[in-house]
């Protein structure tokens, strides 16, 4: 049974999260083309796509990797590579649950399919994470990811040192002896198995000690960023955000064009060229960054040629789509591939 309808992930998580897999030796590039997946963008929402894709993609990917628990593995190096701009303000945050209240304030940036709530008993604090995913395979790595994470969050944000004192998962306790020590040895505290919820139990106190990293003016400058994103995902999809959304399907299909666009929308190139001037844009812009963004994917990945990656952008010879990527980011493609950035 997939995650309900309605739920979502964000597309810039997702891609990190086939880079994640490429690194750990998974054959992203060929289960994306085995199974014909692709990052489509909700229509009305085009910062994220639907969660049930995504849950068939870990369901997929993550079977691909060696690793018992790959969720918990993942936790272990790369909660800051995934989360980015959340990450750095939970860390850059005062205290400890300031941290926590950015974290729940933000989740909305990164997905819907879980939500996070702190609650209070005596003397006690309880982060728990209201889970919506169903596959009990993907649940349970995702889990794992997710709780690490946190319990790393709280066990060295600050000078006390270990203060998760309880873990609970929502899944079944494993199988074999082995397996439930690597959970019991990362965790560093008793695991709890066929909980209600995952969740997190720490000492109350803990929420008013100071974080070591905390920069408030740093913390001040990405959280205005991040209430700025929270903003404009929360307003209505524009007239441009459509186009985006065309331009993205026809490039995978090695069929855009302004007039596929315009006929895709049932309107004619003129009055296409006229409501994106409206907006402050143009067709040639769009398809420009677009181009942009899958060309830099594609590099990243490291599978195909240039050459391959020129024809993908629309591109004859591959000297024209090097002088052409040279004029956007300044690097040829291959220096691109070698250091990596994203396009600004």
């Amino acid at each position: 049974m997939a995650v309900s309808a309605g739920f979502k992930v964000s597309i810039e998580i997702v891609k990190k999260l086939l880079d994640l897999g490429r690194q750990y030796g998974v054959d992203v590039d060929g289960l994306l083309k085995e199974y014909d997946f692709r990052i489509q963008p909700i229509k009305g929402d085009p910062a994220y796509m639907p969660a049930e894709d995504v849950e068939f993609m870990l369901s997929v990917g993550l079977r691909q990797m060696s690793d018992p628990l790959p969720g918990l593995t993942l936790g272990v190096v790369s909660q800051q590579q995934l989360f980015g701009l959340v990450a750095f303000l939970a860390q850059t945050s005062s205290t400890v649950g300031a941290c926590l209240e950015k974290i729940m304030q933000l989740e909305p940036l990164i997905s819907n399919i879980g939500k996070t709530c702190l609650e209070y008993s005596p003397g006690e604090a309880q982060l728990i994470w209201h889970c919506h995913i169903q596959d009990p395979f993907v649940r349970t790595h995702v889990g794992s990811f997710i709780l690490f994470t946190y319990t790393q969050l709280i066990n060295t944000g600050t000078q006390a040192g270990h203060l998760v004192h309880e873990v609970h998962m929502a899944h079944p306790v494993p199988k074999d002896r082995a397996t439930l020590d690597v959970y019991r040895n990362a965790f560093n505290c008793p695991v709890i198995f066929n909980a209600r919820h995952y969740r997190v139990l720490f000492p109350a106190t803990a929420v008013d000690l100071s974080v070591n990293t905390a920069d408030p003016m740093l913390n001040t400058v990405l959280a205005e960023h991040a209430q700025k994103l929270l903003e404009e995902r929360a307003k209505p999809a524009s007239f441009t955000d459509e186009v985006r959304l065309h331009i993205q399907k026809l490039l995978q299909d090695g069929n855009v064009s302004r007039e596929n666009v315009a006929a895709m929308l049932n309107i004619t190139s003129r009055t296409l060229h006229r409501k994106l001037r409206q907006e402050g844009t143009s067709y040639g812009d769009l398809l420009s960054r677009l181009r942009l963004e899958r060309s830099c994917d594609l590099l990243r990945q490291g599978a195909q040629s240039v050459q391959a990656i020129a024809r993908d952008a629309g591109f004859d010879e591959a000297h024209s789509f090097t002088r052409w990527f040279r004029q956007m980011t300044g690097l040829s493609p291959s220096e691109y591939r070698q250091k990596g950035p994203d396009p600004e």
